[in-house]
């Protein structure tokens, strides 16, 4: 691994631990056991560093985790709920990666809010192609699936942010069981 990429993995993890704002560049290298010349040399500033974690690392969270469902042929709501419900490893004290920084950091500075937009857009075009491909094999009948996946989006988003609110899972299987209840409804 490249100390480009070990800093940006440090940063990600320091920052979907602590937040953008409480999140010092001594303490990410620190934990990167680098210097300040080091990250200069990769990223002018933090900011710059925090953009990188979203443009880099926070996207492909997103797109790994949900680009994947485009692979099915057959039984796409299926795979959908069953990718959806699946948060086995989450960790519901931290809630979402991308949800955390667009609640902290899209309010006060555009740059972060452009690139956090560009990749919660990118999360809801993969759901509407996931939801297209599902109209197409006659598995789902519904007329916007752009306007659906965004709800879908906003109900994944809001169903974590439940789960973090108490720290408990428990919180995110009940919410979420809800979404599923309507996407079977949408069924064929």
């Amino acid at each position: 691994m490249s100390s480009r990429e070990k800093l940006l993995d440090v940063a990600f993890e320091e920052i979907y631990q602590n937040g953008y704002s409480a999140t010092s560049v001594d303490k990410i290298l620190k934990k990167a056991n680098m210097n300040k010349g080091s990250m200069y040399h990769f990223f002018k500033s933090k900011k710059e560093l925090g953009l990188a974690v979203v443009n880099e690392r926070v996207n492909s969270y997103i797109v790994d985790k949900y680009s994947i469902l485009l692979k099915h042929e057959k039984n796409i709501c299926d795979e959908l709920i069953k990718l959806i419900k699946n948060r086995n490893s989450f960790d519901f004290t931290c809630g979402c990666k991308l949800n955390n920084l667009m609640q902290e950091l899209s309010p006060i500075d555009k740059d972060f809010k452009q690139a956090l937009e560009v990749v919660y857009t990118r999360f809801e075009n993969i759901i509407e192609q996931i939801l297209d491909k599902a109209v197409l094999k006659n598995e789902i009948k519904h007329d916007d699936t752009k306007a659906l996946s965004m709800y879908i989006v906003a109900s994944i988003e809001g169903c974590l942010g439940t789960a973090k609110k108490s720290q408990d899972g428990s919180y995110f299987q009940t919410c979420i069981s809800q979404l599923e209840l309507f996407l079977n409804s949408l069924k064929k």
